[in-house]
């Protein structure tokens, strides 16, 4: 028990380094990245573990100076997250992780667009079944970035349509 209370904690930290990371902090990705590895050997087929693990993959890679270290990582990273997603294909934390990585990665190299969208999708399909799955600034947010999803993935029509759909609901909430 006192183990996996240690664990929990450490992951906590890693987490708390892993989204500074996503604000910019390279060291903070650094220190996230050997913290989440060490909890991925202690905790092989944990999938927040592994999703998170992936993200910081991603950011080494987004941080690299070399133009063929930052797509490999962000490979690998796609490939950790893939995997994590095989793991635990219904946790919410997860879809999050993966859609907003792909739809933030370039579509001309990496190809992941329909991935952020099959993620979005997913959150806004449980939202649909439970209002509270989701905050609204969640639903704002996932709805923007299925748009963006669209829109890279040359579906203008259908990226339109979603933000409509967005508009429509803000509507219905102010009336």
């Amino acid at each position: 028990m006192a183990v996996q209370s240690a664990h929990t904690k450490q992951f906590e930290e890693a987490k708390t380094l892993h989204n500074k990371g996503v604000d910019g902090d390279k060291k903070a990705v650094i220190k996230a990245n050997e913290m989440l590895l060490k909890l991925r050997e202690a905790e092989p087929k944990n999938a927040l573990i592994e999703a998170y693990y992936g993200s910081t993959l991603v950011l080494l890679g987004r941080d690299a100076v070399k133009i063929l270290e930052r797509a490999d990582r962000a490979q690998e990273g796609l490939d950790v997250l893939n995997e994590a997603v095989s793991l635990d294909s219904n946790h919410k934390e997860i879809r999050l992780l993966r859609g907003n990585i792909c739809v933030r990665l370039p579509e001309s190299f990496f190809h992941c667009s329909e991935t952020a969208i099959e993620d979005f999708t997913f959150l806004l399909d449980r939202y649909k079944e439970n209002s509270g799955y989701l905050t609204p600034n969640q639903v704002r947010e996932i709805t923007q970035n299925l748009s963006a999803a669209y829109r890279n993935a040359g579906k203008p029509d259908e990226a339109k349509a979603v933000l409509q759909r967005l508009a429509s609901l803000e509507r219905n909430k102010k009336s």
